[in-house]
């Protein structure tokens, strides 16, 4: 038994008392980020939003004939995941660091961010998780990104806290861009480090979730603030049944210019905004497949699936 609280307060109790079909949902198992689509924005945001629960999950976002994959692993107590990419420039993700001259030339051709980086990331329930059902939950998660063309490995830390059907989550992470110059004897070829820090707000209650995050970027190099950014990002999920809706809206501050797809033409504006929309349908609880508009930011169509195991 438990108090009325507690089964009011607390999701997992929730489920047990109402039975509801959503609980075996991947985005329900979450501590934080749970409206978000896909387990890949989600963990390489913030690592501790890695679901500790047993199991083995394999999701690949495809689009334009490439596969984006991931890996999620949990023990019941801790979580791992790893991703050949990063998510930098898709929708749920942070804003590519790039030359000014690459974005406008992939964005021409309408081609998505080419990752410089590999994701390495884990999770530990340190409160209220597994049998320990209570009302706060907290974890704590690490998450490493190998730079391929520096051989760096930065480090990142985030944590989040769950109080009922209320969540908070804070991550932060040290990156870079490197830039490989065309005329190398003339430019050198240059790093660029940066440090991005995520807050986010979220609520979930029967059949509906929702997160407001905010991420902002600190270049780390002799300039004027217009370098820095940020990026606030509003997410919500409805859970009904074997279906999953999502739809977001995104606000990019920063100092790229703004790519009208319709006239071809760019627009030098600080603030950007677009929207997204998904939906996702699971099968049996071992295979989900969705649809998802503007996940690239290109106002592109992607096939998101996920296995089971």
């Amino acid at each position: 038994m438990c108090t009325s609280f507690e089964c009011l307060a607390d999701m997992d109790l929730l489920c047990e008392q109402l039975k509801l079909e959503i609980c075996s949902k991947r985005n329900y198992s979450r501590r934080s980020n749970a409206s978000m689509p896909t387990e890949q924005s989600a963990f390489r945001m913030n690592p501790s939003a890695i679901p500790t629960e047993k199991g083995v999950g394999i999701e690949t976002i495809i689009d334009d004939g490439d596969y984006n994959f991931g890996l999620v692993t949990g023990t019941g107590k801790v979580g791992a995941a790893v991703g050949p990419n990063s998510v930098d420039d898709s929708f749920f993700g942070n804003m590519a660091i790039e030359a000014d001259d690459e974005y406008r030339t992939r964005m021409l051709a309408g081609k998505k961010y080419k990752s410089q980086k590999t994701v390495l990331a884990g999770a530990v329930n340190l409160y209220g998780g597994g049998a320990n059902r209570k009302p706060v939950k907290v974890n704590l998660g690490l998450a490493g990104r190998y730079n391929k063309y520096t051989k760096h490995f930065k480090s990142g830390v985030g944590g989040a806290v769950e109080l009922g059907i209320f969540s908070i989550g804070y991550s932060k992470y040290k990156d870079e861009y490197y830039y490989v110059s065309p005329y190398p004897t003339l430019i050198p070829n240059t790093t660029y480090p940066y440090e991005a820090t995520v807050v986010t707000f979220g609520m979930k209650v029967p059949y509906f979730a929702i997160d407001y995050s905010t991420v902002k970027n600190k270049l780390n190099v002799t300039a004027t603030t217009d370098l820095q950014t940020t990026i606030k990002l509003l997410s919500t999920t409805f859970f009904w049944r074997n279906w999953m809706f999502t739809w977001a809206s995104r606000t990019e501050d920063s100092y790229r210019p703004e790519y009208d797809f319709k006239t071809q033409q760019f627009t030098y504006v600080r603030e950007k905004n677009q929207s997204f929309l998904g939906l996702q349908y699971s099968f049996k609880n071992k295979l989900i497949l969705g649809v998802f508009h503007n996940y690239y930011l290109l106002q592109d169509y992607s096939l998101g699936l996920t296995w089971f195991l």
